[in-house]
């Protein structure tokens, strides 16, 4: 796999939704410095992201909160040292009508 040598340095656990088979829960944490590319980016040790979602209306599975700490350096430029917690809430449903039609009926209209 492409990415595979980097699962050594990240520990962290995932739940799964029995009913859906769907990830509910992630929660990671950088075990070391990780440097993507040759200047990229560089992750450093103690990085940490968590996403949990939920299943909204019986239907489709939407975050409802995000949480990062991160420490990463961009290009060997920029510094950013973040830590953030955003939650989703109140989610409506709503509907709306659309129709496919051709290039002919568009000029026409």
């Amino acid at each position: 796999m492409k990415y595979a040598n980097y699962l050594s340095k990240f520990h962290g656990r995932i739940w799964i939704d029995k009913t859906d088979v769907q990830m509910s829960k992630m929660d990671i944490e950088a075990l070391d410095t990780v440097s993507w590319g040759l200047f990229i980016a560089r992750f450093h040790k103690g990085s940490h992201f968590m996403i949990e979602q939920t299943r909204i209306n019986d239907e489709v599975w939407l975050p409802r909160q995000v949480n990062f700490k991160i420490d990463v350096r961009v290009a060997l430029l920029k510094s950013f040292n973040m830590d953030a917690e955003q939650s989703f809430r109140d989610y409506k449903k709503f509907r709306t009508d659309s129709k496919i039609i051709g290039v002919s009926e568009a000029q026409n209209q």
